[in-house]
Parts: C-alpha cells; sequence; structure tokens
C-alpha cells in the first residue's frame, strides 16, 4: 500500500529545502544588526541545524533529499527512479527560490550569497566537490542501508554540514547544493549568477563519485533500499497492474509497506 501520494512527497521537498535555505540567509542577514551572530560558527551550526530539523520533519515522506545532487546521485546509483528526478528537482528548486524571495522581501537582497574566494573557478568546483562527496557519502549511508539505526539520518547529516560549511565556507561559501545557492543568486546584484554554475559541476560531480562508491562497497543488495524506502514497492504495484514501465528494476529490494 502506498504511504504517500507523489503530491505529498513534491511538497515536503519544497518545505524542506525551503526550509534549508532560508535559515542561513536569514542568519547572514541578522549577522548585520546589532547583536547578531555573523560569524564562520554561526553559519555552519544554522545549516547543519535547519537540515538537521527538515529531515526529522519530513524524511519520513519524501526521504529529504533537499538538493538536486543528492536526488540525481540517488537516481544514478538506481535508488530512486528517474521518472521522478524532474519533480524532485523542480519542488527543491522552487522551495530554494521561494525562500531566497522571502528573504529579501524581509531583509533586504544580497544576503547568503555564495561567490567563490578562490583563485580559480576549478580549485572552487573542486571543493565544492569534495564536500558535496562527504555529504553524499553520508546520506546515501543512512539513507539507503536497512542497517543503519532509523534515528541515526538527521543528526549524522546535520553534523556533516556543519563541518563541510565550517571548511568551505571561507573558500565557497560550503553550498553542497545548486538550490541553495541559485535562490540568493537570483536576487543579488552581484557576479553571483556568473559563479553559479561552480555550485551546479561541484556539488552534482561529488554527489555522483559518492553515490556510485557506497553502492561499490555496500556489501550487497540484501542491505540496500530505495530513498524513500516504499517508492520502489508502489511502482511495482503499478507495474504489475497496468505494465506501465516504472523505472523499477528486480535486483532492489522492497521494504516499508
Amino acid at each position: 500500500m502506498v504511504k504517500y501520494r507523489m503530491g505529498n512527497r513534491y511538497a515536503a521537498e519544497f518545505i524542506g529545502t525551503f526550509g534549508i535555505v532560508f535559515a542561513p540567509v536569514a542568519l547572514s542577514a541578522s549577522g548585520h544588526v546589532p547583536g547578531g551572530d555573523a560569524s564562520l560558527a554561526a553559519a555552519a551550526w544554522v545549516s547543519g541545524l535547519a537540515v538537521l530539523a527538515m529531515i526529522y520533519a519530513l524524511g519520513h515522506i519524501s526521504a529529504a533529499h533537499f538538493n538536486p545532487a543528492v536526488t540525481l546521485a540517488f537516481a544514478s546509483a538506481g535508488r530512486f527512479p528517474w521518472r521522478y528526478v524532474a519533480p524532485y528537482l523542480l519542488a527543491e528548486f522552487g522551495g530554494g527560490i521561494a525562500a531566497a524571495a522571502l528573504a529579501a522581501l524581509l531583509f533586504g537582497p544580497g544576503h547568503g550569497v555564495h561567490v567563490p574566494a578562490m583563485g580559480t573557478p576549478l580549485r572552487a568546483v573542486g571543493v565544492e566537490a569534495v564536500l558535496t562527496f562527504f555529504l553524499m557519502l553520508v546520506i546515501i549511508a543512512v539513507a539507503t542501508d536497512k542497517r543503519v539505526n532509523g534515528a541515526a539520518p538527521g543528526l549524522a547529516i546535520g553534523l556533516t554540514v556543519v563541518f563541510d560549511v565550517w571548511i568551505g565556507g571561507p573558500l565557497t561559501g560550503g553550498s553542497m547544493n545548486p538550490a541553495r545557492s541559485l535562490g540568493p543568486a537570483l536576487f543579488s546584484h552581484g557576479p553571483a549568477l556568473t559563479h553559479y554554475w561552480v555550485y551546479i559541476v561541484g556539488p552534482v560531480a561529488g554527489a555522483m563519485i559518492a553515490a556510485r562508491l557506497y553502492e561499490a562497497i555496500r556489501g550487497g543488495e540484501q542491505h540496500a533500499q530505495g530513498a524513500p524506502n516504499d517508492l520502489y514497492a508502489a511502482l511495482a504495484e503499478i507495474k504489475e497492474q497496468d505494465g506501465i514501465d516504472s523505472g523499477y528494476t528486480a535486483k532492489h529490494t522492497i521494504i516499508g509497506e
């Protein structure tokens, strides 16, 4: 039995991405107010805590991708159906843009913008790729491996975001997420859009490599599940009933209904 309609999943992705984008952008704005905290540590912790909160709030509905690079990596590793990639990406980018628009309305434009501080764009791509590699490795491990305790994902992923932003903040902003960087760039008056490609290429490359690597070392399909873990079961039902090619392959372990 299907737990959630796809519309519920898309809504969860929109809301979750909204939350993880609005929090650091709002912090950036409040850091310029007397009594505000504009430190790198604050940015790292707010980013990580926002991710942690949204995962625990919405992860059981959509698997809490909240990141186009993560969605593409899950699909490339066979843990998410390609037929739903485009709607997930639209929901994620939409949530990020809506969050940045609200922040610009409340605080003015230009807050939380990512512009690389590296010497060359390729070095910035490399930093974003490495940071996203660590993030995706943790995500795919805790989200698609049945041996992991169900309470672990939010804490593990949130803390990974904290150390990634702490490292990458002075270098690239520590985005790891094309949806996180696009919204603020659209509402800024600086060079952020010119450099936006860095925040597509780096995160997507890093996430893809991490997902494929974890699949190689997982230790067997018997340990695996989808993200969301009930979606392949739903697709298998559809395929059985009407013969539509759902993108499901028999090698995937189905659980969760």
